[in-house]
């Protein structure tokens, strides 16, 4: 399934969640009501002045009353209502909470404990190969089992968090599976629904609490001394209370239910994705086989692993007992789906780990040196264009597309390989806080040597000496790195930068905004680097909220996509994103452009006569916001258009490649570093106007 896929079953999912959790809900509405409709109805009122205390009993008088009815279907919904939105807007600063609550100790990006720094190697490694910026990642110092778990409401403010146990007990291969599996939930919007579950549960859950303290405090002489007071509702008031106890419960039964079919088919998906990144089954099977023959297994010791069960990696508890309410599937489920001939000796299995891990020790080390081979592809394009347009692509930019979202094993020997490469000093400057904004302030650093020295002269304004000292420093390092190292050093620094204080927060953001406006002009460089770097820190801090989905139609952002393709162009002709609205008079340009347009739902490519948009960089922010509420099937319409137009003359540069990356991430459809590396030209063109 491609990532887009994912997205839109992802919604479809949630809207069922949605309406299976208000039927619960009724049935808890509907049950609490009948009882209450029973205790009202077993007595009528008596006449005045008797010496019954106001009450006659004359048997069951069960009778329908909407205006009893209409109380408790408000109350529940106030209380549960209530419940749900408390517990969501608890968690609404993401992940960060999440680990809080579990007892989660943040790994600084520059530790030196060699556990940990694998840990965050692997984790770098998977972002910057998933496309995504590099999440913060916590260790459960206490949790001696093997787990982990993804949290957040999106990639921007998403966390990892692993046992201490998944350090000691797994190798590297073991560990990248569970790691993989993990940026599953990530990628595909899984981490959003668990906080929807958890609020949903929760709100279900307050009704048998209320009902449970109702009981507790008014215990049976509380009872008795209603009726000894004559007022006759102690009974009626003990009835309530042992229906919400009992509804609720049945409430929360179904809510467990539904939580736990939910959680169990998203593993195996997750189980499935982990495979697909890593390209090593073993990895992630070896995990699970560890966790089955270790003491310890997966079991998580928090209060919490109850409430947080449905985001963790394998089950929390060490029995399986009613299994129609584990948010896992059976260990051996998992592992016959991973390796089907696997035949359940995991003591036999053991005795030949080490074997395996240094076999892969030894394949990695065969793995640098081998040239990678591209793979021949059949282009499905000739059943939507003649062959004369066929004819201009090497590869169908279809597969640029399913890039996203979905890293594979060549995608993690880049990530791997670029983080090697990094200067070092700037790869030590990305793993503090401090020094990460500086290597943002030098990213933005112009080459131009007048508008360079106004800039050192602002950040001198609006920073301390340090902070000038070290971006001066960072500048030359960066000004050598290759075009193609620029997004993934922001993905690298947002992990760190995700660390600066709310107050220390708006003063980075403000600076870099005064420094991409110093010029009094942003160029097509500058939008990329701030919306790359600002997006994500922006949610995290509460600068920018998840956008709603709120057009469907392509008519509704036609205007959008004109814009956002002509820049597109622009990148093509210029061959740098470093320059602003180059009009773009190449025929070749201009038939990719239509052809884009095209692609996108607008006109024949063949009779079109669509010329290239004038745009400015403020309407591209513009573009950008409006299509941030674009539905995932438009957002991948755009991006098909834009593969289109980037691959139409058989080769992408570093350029198209770099906007392309940073207009999908910015859309929250991440595309793996140097995934344009997948469409190798097959011949080499005539333009030389076109730099690689």
């Amino acid at each position: 399934m491609d990532f887009f896929a994912a997205q839109e079953l992802r919604r479809k999912k949630t809207k069922w969640l949605i309406l299976m959790y208000l039927a619960a809900v009724c049935v808890t509405i509907l049950g609490i009501y009948a009882v209450a409709e029973l205790s009202f109805s077993v007595g009528v009122p008596a006449e005045a002045g008797g010496d019954t205390g106001g009450y006659e009993s004359t048997g069951i008088n069960f009778q329908f009353h909407p205006w009893l009815l209409g109380i408790v279907a408000l109350a529940n919904l106030i209380v549960i209502g209530g419940a749900s939105l408390f517990k969501i807007a608890e968690l609404r600063s993401g992940g960060h909470h999440i680990a809080a609550q579990m007892g989660g100790t943040r790994v600084p990006p520059s530790t030196t404990d060699p556990e940990l720094r694998r840990l965050l190697n692997v984790v770098e490694e998977m972002a910057l190969a998933s496309g995504i910026s590099v999440p913060p990642v916590y260790v459960l110092e206490h949790e001696p089992g093997i787990n982990a778990f993804a949290a957040g409401y999106s990639p921007a403010d998403a966390v990892i968090g692993v046992n201490r146990g998944t350090l000691n007990l797994l190798n590297r291969d073991e560990l990248q599976g569970v790691i993989a599996h993990e940026y599953s939930h990530i990628l595909n919007g899984d981490m959003r629904m668990n906080i929807r579950l958890i609020g949903l549960l929760f709100g279900i859950q307050m009704i048998a609490m209320i009902g449970y303290f109702c009981m507790r405090t008014m215990g049976v002489s509380g009872g008795r001394r209603s009726n000894d007071d004559g007022k006759g509702n102690g009974g009626f008031i003990l009835a309530i209370a042992i229906a919400l106890l009992v509804f609720g419960s049945i409430g929360q039964f179904f809510a467990r239910l539904i939580k736990a079919s939910i959680s169990r088919e998203r593993e195996f998906l997750a189980d499935a994705s982990a495979v697909q990144f890593t390209r090593y089954p073993e990895g992630i099977g070896g995990a699970l086989k560890v966790i089955a023959a270790t003491k310890g297994g997966s079991v998580i010791h928090s209060d919490e692993a109850e409430e947080l069960s449905h985001m963790f990696f394998a089950s929390c508890f060490k029995s399986n007992f009613a299994s129609m309410f584990s948010t896992h599937p059976a260990l051996p489920k998992r592992i016959a789906k991973l390796e089907p001939n696997f035949d359940g000796d995991y003591a036999a299995w053991f005795s030949i780990r080490q074997q395996m891990a240094e076999k892969r020790a030894r394949q990695r080390a065969a793995a640098k040196q081998e040239q990678t081979q591209q793979s021949t592809m059949v282009s499905p394009l000739g059943q939507l264009f003649p062959q004369a347009v066929v004819d201009r692509f090497p590869i169908d930019p279809i597969f640029l597309l399913a890039a996203i979202g979905s890293p594979n094993k060549k995608d993690m020997r880049r990530s791997q390989a670029l983080i090697t490469q990094l200067p070092k000093d700037i790869r030590e400057a990305a793993q503090h806080p401090f020094s990460a904004r500086c290597v943002a302030f030098a990213m933005l650093a112009s080459d131009v040597p007048a508008l360079r020295t106004q800039q050192l002269e602002l950040l001198a304004q609006e920073e301390d000496q340090a902070t000038l000292d070290t971006t001066h420093g960072l500048m030359n390092s960066i000004g050598r790195l290759h075009l193609v190292f620029r997004l993934p050093v922001m993905e690298l620094v947002q992990g760190s930068l995700a660390d600066l204080s709310v107050a220390q927060y708006p003063k980075f953001r403000d600076t870099v905004e005064k420094l991409v406006m110093l010029d009094r002009k942003t160029s097509l460089f500058e939008f990329v680097v701030r919306h790359h770097l600002l997006m994500h820190l922006d949610r995290r801090f509460a600068y920018r909220k998840r956008p709603k989905v709120k057009y469907t139609h392509t008519g509704d952002v036609k205007r959008e996509i004109e814009l956002m393709l002509s820049a597109f162009a622009s990148a093509s002709v210029s061959g740098s994103v470093m320059e602003t609205n180059t009009q773009a008079e190449d025929g070749v340009v201009l038939e990719a452009y239509r052809l884009g347009m095209q692609v996108a739902g607008f006109g024949d490519a063949a009779q079109s006569n669509a010329q290239l948009e004038s745009w400015e960089i403020e309407q591209l922010d513009q573009c950008m916001r409006k299509l941030h509420h674009a539905s995932p099937e438009l957002k991948k319409t755009l991006l098909h258009a834009a593969a289109v137009l980037i691959t139409y003359d058989h080769e992408v540069t570093v350029a198209e490649a770099e906007f392309f990356r940073a207009v999908a991430e910015s859309l929250d459809c991440p595309v793996p570093v140097l995934a344009a590396g997948r469409i190798k030209r097959a011949v080499k063109t005539n333009r030389a106007n076109k730099t690689t």
